[in-house]
């Protein structure tokens, strides 16, 4: 849902125009794939048509913005100082906000952020995309026992270990050159390990890393590993993450800190001893807490929201309560949200109460 400042009740154009009319924007985002896809895409309306923008991530919601010289967009925040908002469904609205103000946003960056969040690419972006199933799993590299060792998309026995994947592989005996009938397998392989003595929900989440859409024009094999890299990078590295989406980075350190986050993730989720309280799970976790909330609600815990909290932030997954309603100064998605504290024992209490 794209909001402006001007009304309690704006229309798509309203924000298109922000884009069309000012002379210097400011984009604030949330720290999620599809708040840094669609932050991405709106820079790049004002490149086309030489508007000086400047982009910026959040990891809470901020206060009022001070500089009158520039139109303020916040996407993925609640704002009501911003000139304008994209709150809900941000890469897919985004996509269509770009277009109306007359723009040409990439459809599979708009495709990667919709599925980093959680939530299906809308019809316009499917059609523009043009991408086709196949038989697999959804990693971002052709090497596929770093692909299946750095998925943030499941958490499974090898999780975080290349070589253990490795192995996995081996024992697998796949061909070179993957067919269909090997790609099976290696999802069947996949999607057991996963859900072995894991949560319920396990089999659900699962599922959102296999079958994966191909992306042979892309940088990346399958939009589903596109979406894990902007997921990673836009809560551990904001401005690598940015600088991606606009086509700004080099591969490698891409690829290099989406590894180093799914490790710190995965061995959090793999170590970490759950505090059970009624309605919600809490975790100690020193840093990759989006993640680290998302992966322990699929596939360990035994409530319907997980709190990840340490350092400074904390991040709420949930299945059905509205997560940046429940934690304070949230920002993200209705079901992943993310903060700053500096009590984390009250920030547990406000939760729990809440919950």
């Amino acid at each position: 849902m794209a909001t402006t400042g001007r009304s309690a009740v704006a229309s798509e154009p309203d924000a298109a125009s922000v884009l069309s009319d000012a002379e210097f924007v400011r984009v604030t985002a949330a720290p999620t794939g599809g708040s840094v896809a669609a932050a991405a895409m709106l820079a790049d309306a004002c490149d086309e048509r030489a508007v000086p923008f400047q982009v910026r991530v959040a990891r809470s919601a901020p206060g009022s913005f001070d500089d009158s010289t520039a139109s303020h967009v916040t996407v993925g925040i609640e704002s009501g100082d911003a000139a304008a908002s994209v709150t809900d469904d941000v890469a897919n609205d985004a996509f269509a906000l770009v277009r109306e103000a007359g723009g040409d946003p990439d459809p599979v960056l708009a495709f990667a952020g919709a599925v980093a969040d959680g939530v299906e690419p809308s019809s316009d972006v499917r059609e523009a995309a043009g991408l086709d199933r196949r038989p697999g799993v959804g990693v971002p590299t052709a090497d596929l026992a770093a692909g299946l060792a750095h998925s943030t998309l499941f958490h499974a026995s090898f999780s975080g270990d290349e070589q253990a994947a490795g192995a996995t592989l081996a024992e697998l005996g796949l061909p070179p050159g993957l067919d269909e009938s090997a790609r099976r397998r290696l999802a069947s392989v996949v999607a057991l390990d996963a859900t072995e003595d894991a949560s319920e929900r396990a089999a659900d989440a699962v599922a959102a890393g296999l079958r994966p859409h191909a992306t042979p024009d892309s940088v990346f094999e399958t939009v589903e590993g596109y979406a894990d890299v902007l997921a990673a990078l836009a809560w551990d590295s904001p401005g690598l993450g940015v600088a991606f989406a606009l086509g700004a980075a080099d591969r490698t350190d891409v690829v290099e800190a989406w590894r180093a986050h799914a490790r710190d993730a995965h061995e959090t989720v793999r170590v970490a001893e759950l505090a059970r309280h009624r309605g919600v799970v809490v975790v100690d976790a020193a840093d990759s807490q989006p993640t680290v909330a998302r992966l322990v609600r699929d596939y360990r815990a035994e409530e319907d929201a997980v709190l990840a909290v340490g350092d400074g932030a904390a991040a709420l997954a949930t299945t059905d309560a509205d997560a940046r309603a429940v934690l304070p100064d949230a920002v993200g998605t209705s079901r992943l949200a993310a903060t700053e504290t500096d009590d984390e024992d009250a920030l547990v209490e406000t939760v729990r109460g809440a919950l």
